[in-house]
């Protein structure tokens, strides 16, 4: 059993995070190097699209510029952030990153790359742009049982919200968002999608021991 695995408990301590509330906005039309669910993501053209195991395209679920957001402390202030997965029944619902999850974070000289040619990209999409619904990030208690609800599930960093499962509380929650009809993605079931990571990955900018978690119900 892996490390992670085997450290399934939560932090009943209690700690402060900071946290960035994001709002879902589908009357806007974002930039291709912008921050929205969904879409068409930018994909610079000395790379090639984040792909399975079996070759196939991986759709995006999520995309931030974080040149845009307010700052986080120990969160980066510049680069494009990308989660790719599988969507459909057959989505994955706990996992490390690999196979049917895959997260990119481009550098800012890779942002000035043209882009990619997209003839293979679905590019129906429907983007939903990310706004912030606060100009600074707020601080949030983490760690404790009445932390733990649904409201709200749209944030990077801060606390995480459950609907079934509290796992992985040893780990910062770095983004989380919600899977539903309202904000138009839909990856088999409504639910709560969590990327975690250990802070030091975060300082890091390393995304290959990255947790994707999907609470469903």
């Amino acid at each position: 059993m892996s490390e992670v695995k085997q450290n399934l408990k939560r932090d009943k301590t209690g700690s402060e995070r900071y946290q960035i509330q994001l709002k879902v906005d589908a009357n806007i039309k974002p930039t291709l190097k912008g921050s929205f669910l969904g879409g068409v993501p930018f994909v610079p053209k000395s790379l090639d699209f984040a792909r399975n195991k079996k070759g196939q395209v991986l759709p995006l679920m999520c995309q931030i510029n974080f040149a845009e957001m307010p700052a986080i402390p120990g969160y980066p202030t510049e680069g494009l952030f990308q989660l790719f997965v599988t969507e459909g029944p057959d989505c994955i619902f706990d996992d490390f990153v690999g196979d049917d999850v895959v997260i990119r974070f481009l550098k800012v000289e890779q942002l000035l790359e043209e882009q990619h040619d997209m003839s293979e990209y679905d590019t129906n999409k429907r983007p939903w742009l990310f706004s912030w619904t606060q100009e600074l990030p707020v601080k949030t208690l983490v760690g404790t049982k009445k932390d733990y609800h649904v409201k709200s599930a749209d944030t990077i960093g801060g606390k995480p919200s459950f609907i079934q499962a509290r796992a992985y509380k040893f780990l910062e929650n770095f983004i989380q968002f919600r899977s539903t009809q309202e904000n138009g993605l839909m990856i088999g079931d409504c639910g709560i999608m969590h990327l975690f990571l250990r802070e030091k990955e975060i300082d890091e900018l390393n995304f290959e021991k990255a947790v994707f978690f999907f609470d469903c119900g």
